[in-house]
């Protein structure tokens, strides 16, 4: 009991500077993701936000009194090459409001997620963060029908709590959550920049691909701009609240 008390009430402090360079790596893997073994580690590193952004999609779908049927996350590099799909959801929505509803919730949930981050941070409830997490775990375990990948990960989530709460070190348990969370916050990061300036690519790339803020355009009619600039507005907004916390 003492142990998961310490686990919950565990205070770190962020160091900006390492999120930054975990979210450098991140960028450089992702441009280079169908290059050799980095197919391997973008898998590894991408994994958290993938599911991030899957989740988003099944979350908001949920909220607007949809259906989730499927969240999956491609794990093989030779599917990823084929499909050029890293992840995706299978939803069923009851209307077009819900439809655009749960297209959107994609987008945001990755910045969502990093603004809580840094919020349990600044409270001193980091474990909290973490907790989330393996709760989204869980909830994609049941719903996936690829269970392998999460079943191994919640083992080994489960297992590094387990040996956390019999251990009386306290500092082994504080340098494991301080490294977990700069690790989710810097991929996170990572992927909101990422994806901003995938968003800007697509909105502008010619000829026209099909994509989330196309589907949001034939779903509502509004220029996909609009919703292009949402989403980055989001995005950099997150970024400037974290790193105005952190070095401010």
């Amino acid at each position: 009991m003492t142990q998961f008390k310490s686990f919950l009430t565990t205070h770190i402090h962020l160091n900006i500077y390492i999120i930054l360079i975990i979210s450098i790596i991140y960028i450089f893997v992702h441009q280079n993701r169908y290059k050799s073994y980095y197919r391997y580690f973008a898998i590894i590193l991408n994994y958290i936000p993938v599911l991030t952004h899957e989740f988003g999609h099944v979350l908001f779908n949920k909220l607007s009194g949809g259906h989730a049927k499927d969240l999956v996350i491609v794990t093989r590099p030779s599917e990823r090459e084929a499909t050029l799909q890293q992840g995706y959801a299978i939803t069923q929505s009851k209307s077009y409001l819900g439809q655009w509803f749960t297209t959107l919730g994609g987008y945001i949930m990755p910045p969502i997620m990093l603004w809580i981050g840094i919020i349990t941070v600044f409270y001193n409830h980091p474990s909290f963060f973490i907790l989330i997490y393996l709760g989204i775990f869980i909830y994609f375990l049941i719903l996936t029908s690829r269970k392998l990948s999460p079943i191994l990960i919640i083992i080994a989530m489960s297992l590094l709590l387990y040996f956390l709460f019999q251990s009386d070190d306290l500092l082994v348990i504080h340098q494991i959550v301080s490294f977990s969370y700069h690790l989710i916050l810097g991929v996170l990061l990572g992927e909101v920049l990422q994806s901003s300036w995938t968003i800007f690519r697509l909105t502008f790339q010619r000829p026209k691909q099909s994509w989330d803020g196309s589907t949001l355009t034939d779903i509502s009619k509004m220029p996909t701009v609009i919703y292009s600039s949402i989403w980055i507005a989001i995005n950099l907004y997150t970024v400037y609240i974290l790193i105005k916390l952190l070095l401010f």
